[in-house]
């Protein structure tokens, strides 16, 4: 029995002070902040990239653009209810950038959402928009439907925007 305990504690032994070596050498290394950097820096980016990304519809014509429409409402609400406020903020902004009458859903959003939820919405609605619009510059999409062009579509939810901050 004693062997055993010897050999087992000689092992832990060596085991540790195995990592305690190898942790000096990987924190002299010249290069060890500057990739630990490089590192964080990569993962806030990404993390960045992730809060902005936002559903789209597979096409753009108008029986898919209002299916898509409709279930990213129904996700928002879901995610609402399960208390997921980011999801919820993501749907319901994917869901506004693709509705025709953008100032009405706002309304309701603003009436059925809790106050907190509704200021998370607002803050990220502008940075939905410049995203939405980048893809649609990059991918050159046509118009998302007939009524309006897409200047005057992005000019309208703008405004609502800059009346709901004022509020």
């Amino acid at each position: 029995m004693s062997k055993t305990l010897i050999a087992g504690g000689l092992a832990a032994t060596t085991f540790v002070a195995y990592c305690v070596y190898f942790d000096y050498k990987r924190r002299s290394d010249p290069m060890y902040k500057t990739k630990l950097r490089e590192r964080r820096r990569a993962e806030r980016n990404k993390s960045k990239e992730d809060e902005l990304d936002i559903p789209m519809p597979k096409s753009m014509d108008p029986p898919s653009i209002q299916k898509f429409f409709m279930e990213q409402v129904q996700v928002g609400e879901e995610k609402l209810g399960m208390g997921d406020f980011k999801g919820a903020v993501k749907h319901f902004a994917s869901a506004v950038l693709h509705c025709g009458q953008g100032y009405q859903l706002l309304q309701i959003l603003q009436s059925t959402m809790p106050p907190e939820a509704y200021k998370m919405f607002m803050e990220f609605l502008p940075k939905a928009q410049a995203k939405y619009s980048r893809q649609q510059m990059s991918s050159k999409a046509p118009p998302k439907s007939k009524e309006a062009p897409p200047a005057q579509a992005k000019a309208a939810t703008e405004r609502v925007i800059a009346e709901e901050a004022v509020d």
